[in-house]
């Protein structure tokens, strides 16, 4: 993988650079999307409250970022 994001990353920071990541947090069921603590909570957070691996939610997202910027989708 071309991308490394950290657990420690908030879900803002990751929709600010990656704004494509929001159809990837819908598919997953997560309201983290416009959620007024999207700003606070971070990968490590979402992952406990929705009782989601955390390396597979991160691999997940590493892969999206992966195939949009190599051209493979836009999402």
């Amino acid at each position: 993988m071309g991308i490394n994001i950290s657990e420690s990353s908030t879900i803002k920071e990751l929709l600010d650079q990656h704004p494509y990541l929001l159809h990837t947090f819908v598919d997953l069921g997560l309201m983290c999307v416009g959620c007024p603590a999207d700003a606070f909570h971070n990968l490590s957070d979402v992952a406990k409250e929705y009782n989601l691996d955390k390396k597979k939610l991160m691999t997940r997202l590493e892969k999206v970022i992966d195939n949009v910027m190599a051209g493979k989708t836009n999402r």
